[in-house]
């Protein structure tokens, strides 16, 4: 059996449990506040941090444990399973290269044990959509080696749409030049963002008003879709439903496309800051792509 193995920058809503369950294997990061530890999704919540971020202090965030590395895909090893893990951009954690070294460890140990680490070149909706199509390769009978080359295709055509609210945030973890952030303040514009190929944050512009920047994101979605339709989008906030369902709304009134609505991690909210929405997909035709049979129209 294959197993597939996710981290915190992986957002997984009530539609992924439903499609795959609860019980998937799952690696955290966690979120620093205070000088004190939270590990992600298991004694910290998304309010938690942003009523931390709202008092104008700046939460930090740790990389995976490498003994949690090595005991998860121990596990997966002595029940004599394979494994693939979809981590956080290795441009935005260590958490891929903690990852690697512990594979190698316990592949020392169990040298007939099959495991791949994917960096995602991406965080949030992008792991979302890899995680998904890993679990209907899996499903599908696709071999390993040929769903690990797969989802490394996804994430190098993976894009990674993002609009916050406050760009002094992603300035005050290193994530932008300080100076971009404080020009984003002094002139009252938004920021729309996107990923490299890297995983490096970039600006893709400054716009005035929130529903402009929104309306360029939802247009630049718009526009690489048409390349190819036939697939899962993923609209993920931070603590802003309500403009993920508008952006949804948006693109499906021109694109017949299943969109998953998601809430970003604490882990990685401690980075983009309080509010904000991103917009995830592929750019290009894959040689497989397998939209689940409850996401279909």
């Amino acid at each position: 059996m294959i197993r597939v193995i996710i981290d915190s920058g992986t957002d997984i809503n009530q539609q992924i449990v439903d499609l795959y369950g609860s019980d998937f294997d799952f690696i955290p990061l966690s979120v620093i506040m205070e000088g004190k530890s939270y590990t992600d999704r298991v004694d910290v919540t998304l309010q938690e941090v942003h009523n931390y971020m709202k008092a104008g202090n700046m939460p930090k965030t740790s990389q995976i444990s490498p003994q949690a590395a090595i005991d998860k895909f121990t596990e997966i090893a002595e029940a004599g399973d394979d494994a693939i893990y979809i981590s956080l951009s290795s441009s935005l954690s260590g958490t891929y290269q903690v990852g690697m070294n512990a594979l190698r460890e316990v592949q020392a140990d169990y040298p007939d044990f099959k495991g791949a680490v994917v960096d995602s070149k991406s965080a949030a909706g992008l792991l979302t959509i890899l995680y998904i199509q890993a679990q209907e390769l899996i499903k599908a009978g696709v071999p390993f080696d040929e769903i690990v080359q797969q989802l490394n295709w996804h994430a190098e055509h993976g894009v990674t749409f993002l609009c916050v609210d406050d760009l002094n945030w992603l300035a005050k973890g290193g994530r932008l030049p300080k100076a971009i952030g404080a020009i984003g303040s002094m002139l009252k514009v938004k920021p729309f963002l996107s990923l490299d190929d890297n995983g490096e944050i970039i600006k893709e512009a400054l716009v005035r008003g929130k529903d402009r920047v929104y309306t360029k994101m939802i247009e630049k979605s718009m526009d690489l879709l048409q390349r190819f339709s036939e697939q899962v989008v993923v609209v993920s906030h931070v603590g802003r439903v309500e403009i993920a369902e508008k952006i949804k709304m948006s693109i499906q009134e021109v694109i017949d496309v299943p969109i998953i609505i998601t809430e970003i991690s604490p882990v990685i909210a401690a980075h983009i800051g309080i509010g904000g929405a991103g917009v995830f997909f592929i750019d290009d035709v894959p040689d497989r792509y397998i939209i689940p049979a409850d996401l279909k129209s």
